[in-house]
This record gives C-alpha cells, structure tokens and sequence, in this order.
C-alpha cells in the first residue's frame, strides 16, 4: 500500500510539471501571437518628448531601479543578518524555520517582485533617457519595457494583497513575530514596489494592454518552475507549502496560482482602461488598492498599544 501511494504521489508530480510547463508555453505562444493586437504606444506618451518630461521620467525610473538593486545587493544578499521563513522541506516533509543568507533570500515571490520591479525601471528609465539624448529607441524596446512594467506592476500587487490581508493576519493569528516583515527590504517589495508602479500608471506614463494578460500565466508558471527545480537541486525546500507538487490536489492548486498571477494583471489593465476615459477615476482606484493593499507598521504593535 506505502508503494501504492509512493507511485501515486509520482504520477501527481509529473501532471503538476507537465501541467505548469505546458501553461508556460501556451501564455508565451499566446503573447507572441496576439501582443501586436493591443492599442499602439506612443513612445512620447510613454517616454516624453525629449526634454524636461523626458528627463523626469528618466530620473524617477533610474532611482526606482536603483532602489532594487540597493535593496536587493546590500538590504538582503550582503546582509549579515539571515532573512527569517518557514518552509517546507521536500524530503523531510516538515515545515520549520530556515535562516537565509546571500543569494538564498531572493528565492521567495516577493524577490522576485523585487526583481521585475528593478528590471522594469532601468529599462524604462533608460528608454526615457535616450530620447532625452535624442535617439530613437526600436518600437520592440519599447513595447518589452511596456511588457516588464506590466509584469511588474500585477506582481507588486499580488505581492502586498497576499502580505497584507493573508500571510501578516495568519502570523499574527499564529502567534509569531512579524516584526522582521516590516524591516526596510520588507517595505521595499511589499510596500514602495507597488506605490511607485501606481504612480507611474496613475499619470499614463504606463500602459497595461489587453494581450498582456498572458504575462501573467508566464510569471507565475516560471516561478513555480524554478520553486520546482530549487527543492530538488538548490535549497531542497518549497518556500511555500501550497506550491508542492505532490499532494493530490496540487496540479488543481498550481494551475489554479498561476491563473490568479494573470488575474492580478486585470488591475493594471482595468486602471489603464478608465485612465482613457477619466484620469481621475483611474487615480482614484489607484489610490484605493494602494491604501488597501499597504502596511508601514506593524498591527500587532498597534493593537497593543491602542488597548494599553
């Protein structure tokens, strides 16, 4: 009966993987043939027209980026502080704390935020900085950098929905520290990744275009990929219990993520939608996801001291 579950466990491995690998191919097949369909750029729009706008733009997308990258190299990899999780062992099948250091701690979804957040900004940034310089960047730039802002700004999002209304409640619910989640590198992925996006989307200098939703089903099923080959070659762990593979719900559950990345996406597309016809409606919702999706302090903290 053990070897029975053991084969049944291995056959639910392999339809999640063939099952996430065959969303990754189909989301970037879908891209590639349809990314043409969605309303042209203007480059101008997107980048200014070469003089004080564009170099505003420039300026603001370069020092976002740098933020990433600042974040990412001496907050987290060059810390000599080890970032806090709690995952699940793949062979062991427990969960329990780890302490990461170096690379290890861009593993997690909100690294990888992180990550599409910085190369989004310099790429942009450096498009608005060579029209400011005069040169004509090729329209496929353009249109990657449109694609990056767009995966970028539906995983910020994703990121500090689920942070702030599922994994900081359930810590607190627990009984367990959350004081290392509003640490500055915590703020910046959860928190400012998602403000500065908005910001950009909020006074058009953004777009999210209706083919774009694919990107989504591409982000999500690449991360669940790597997850895949980090747990049996890298860390042996999943950063997250609900993205194993092998339970027998799990090909339903994984599918079922990777639909919720490109869901994510409708937020940028709904908001580009309404900046068409009301700019101010669109600022507004805009405003509305970033007041409801960020969190500065902690809520332990405040709840403690309101009822002292």
């Amino acid at each position: 009966m053990a070897r029975l579950v053991d084969l049944e466990g291995y056959d639910r491995t392999w339809v999640s993987r063939v099952l996430i690998l065959l969303v990754l191919i189909l989301s970037v097949v879908f891209y590639i043939r349809f990314h043409g369909r969605g309303s042209n750029l203007d480059i101008f729009l997107l980048h200014g027209t070469g003089g004080l706008d564009s170099l505003i733009r420039a300026l603001y997308r370069i020092g976002a980026g740098y933020l990433a990258v600042h974040t990412a190299f001496f907050w987290m990899i060059r810390n000599p502080v080890p970032g806090s999780m709690a995952p699940l062992f793949r062979e062991e099948l427990v969960v329990k704390p780890h302490p990461s250091i170096g690379l290890e701690r861009l593993v997690p979804f909100s690294s990888w935020t992180l990550i599409i957040f910085g190369i989004s900004m310099w790429i942009n940034g450096l498009i608005s900085l060579s029209i400011l310089f005069g040169a004509s960047p090729p329209s496929i730039l353009v249109q990657v950098g449109v694609a990056f802002f767009s995966t970028a700004f539906s995983a910020a999002a994703l990121t500090a929905v689920i942070v702030r209304h599922v994994i900081l409640p359930s810590m607190i619910q627990n009984g367990g520290d959350v004081d290392h989640m509003f640490l500055p590198h915590e703020q910046v992925m959860h928190n400012w990744a998602l403000i500065l996006l908005a910001i950009e989307l909020g006074l058009g200098w953004m777009v999210v275009q209706t083919p774009m939703v694919s990107l989504g089903l591409t982000y999500g099923a690449l991360y669940l990929i790597f997850a895949e080959l980090w747990a049996l070659w890298g860390g042996g762990y999943y950063v997250y219990e609900f993205i194993d593979p092998r339970p027998r719900f799990a090909p339903y559950l994984l599918l079922a993520l990777t639909l919720v990345c490109a869901l994510s996406f409708g937020v940028g597309l709904l908001v580009s939608l309404v900046r068409t016809q009301n700019p101010f409606l669109a600022v507004f919702l805009l405003f509305l996801l970033v007041i409801g999706s960020t969190r500065f302090k902690n809520p332990a903290a405040l709840g403690n001291s309101t009822s002292n």
